[in-house]
């Protein structure tokens, strides 16, 4: 690949994917006074597989882009609920979570960056990109981007030459409509395990229930992938979901899935100097923590960060991966304990000791994420130099 001639400085920085990650990332940005363009796949509101539960954390790292969650329809939660079969424990979390749907939040994000003075570009399907020395070119069917670096933010879709290992793992989301068993559910997040997966409820805005669950791909198979065999499994699991559905219309026409969602990855292996994995394309924890909001918010944050600090991605993902690795060890272990047999005894055991629960709950949360509030470094220069156009 023959070397851009044109100056590093003179060209914007693009998100590829307009997700949680990559706005966050294109908002800090623009706020510093950097041209970013953000390139995202779809057209207007979509739905996507996301249990939808707001920590601690992520509602910080939202307040910092500039978006509280409450006034935006957001429910508060205070319980969690982990059921196996009949048997439950309920114990408050160490925290007040929200509740807020995806297809609102995303919306909301690009706004966001648009206002900070980002540019979206809607319907954007990037088909390849490809790093250089010192620039990157970003493809799509017929229009080229040159940039000065590029963050990798397509979520849990992997994008041709950049893929993750392969896994058996199916991930759902449907929206239903709410009943009186579902507003008992006002206020809690429910977790429930079964063999070979688990389903996350809770209520979001407008008191829609919202359902997320994962399955191996072998279970898709046997079971079926419509709406209709689906919820009849998950019934069969427990009453605590059964009672649930009881009434219950889809609002959403199909259920969303995604495939080969690679839980417990970590990318190690840097992609270029120039390119920033974040969100899902760096990290992918196990989704029953209800810490990947804010993994994909922090990412993006950090990787804005880490170019406006001139430090090179491969660097900064390296810090980003060991700064993660405690955190995925513990889930990976939880999760393992309550996917077995073993998980009837665990909550035998928080039932009696309910700030196990609590305990566990707290110990998967995002650290450290505190240094997204301090005032990142600009390079008055580079400010100054990305007003030019970028060439398409």
């Amino acid at each position: 690949m023959r070397r851009s001639s044109r100056p590093r400085a003179a060209l914007p920085v693009i998100a590829v994917g307009g997700g949680l990650a990559g706005a966050a990332f294109a908002i800090e940005l623009a706020r510093h006074g950097v041209r970013v363009i953000v390139l995202e796949s779809s057209r207007g509101p979509r739905h996507v597989v996301c249990g939808e539960f707001l920590s601690e954390a992520a509602q910080n790292l939202l307040r910092q882009l500039g978006l509280d969650p409450h006034t935006r329809g957001a429910t508060s939660i205070e319980r969690f609920r982990l059921v196996k079969r009949e048997r439950q424990v309920i114990t408050h979390l160490p925290f007040t979570a929200a509740g807020l749907s995806r297809y609102r939040l995303d919306e909301v994000l690009l706004e966001t960056a648009e206002r900070a003075g980002a540019e979206v570009v809607r319907g954007a399907r990037v088909t390849r990109i490809e790093p250089g020395t010192g620039t990157v070119i970003v493809r799509e069917a017929e229009r080229m981007w040159h940039a000065a670096a590029a963050c990798l933010a397509t979520g849990k879709h992997s994008m041709r030459g950049f893929s993750r290992p392969p896994s058996p793992t199916v991930g759902f989301k449907m929206h239903l409509q709410p009943t009186s068993a579902v507003r008992d559910l006002a206020g809690t997040v429910q977790l429930m395990f079964f063999r070979g997966g688990y389903v996350g409820a809770c209520v979001v805005e407008d008191e829609i229930l919202s359902l997320a669950w994962v399955m191996l791909d072998q279970s898709v198979r046997t079971v079926g992938s419509g709406w209709k065999e689906q919820s009849e499994y998950l019934a069969r699991q427990s009453s605590r979901i059964g009672d649930l559905l009881v009434g219950t219309q889809p609002l959403i026409k199909r259920s969303v899935a995604v495939a080969a969602i690679p839980y417990g990855y970590l990318r190690r292996q840097s992609i270029a100097p120039n390119i920033y994995p974040v969100g899902d394309q760096l990290a992918v924890i196990p989704s029953f923590t209800g810490d990947g909001i804010a993994i994909a918010l922090y990412s993006g944050v950090a990787a804005a960060r880490a170019f406006l600090a001139g430090q090179q991605a491969d660097i900064w993902q390296h810090q980003m991966i060991r700064r993660l690795q405690p955190q995925f060890r513990l889930a990976r272990g939880i999760g393992r304990l309550l996917e077995t047999p073993m998980c009837g005894i665990s909550l035998a055991a928080a039932k009696i000791v309910p700030s196990l629960v609590r305990f566990a709950a707290a110990a998967t949360r995002l650290r450290g994420f505190e240094d997204a509030s301090s005032q990142a470094p600009v390079v008055p220069p580079y400010r100054e130099a990305c007003k030019s156009t970028a060439m398409k």
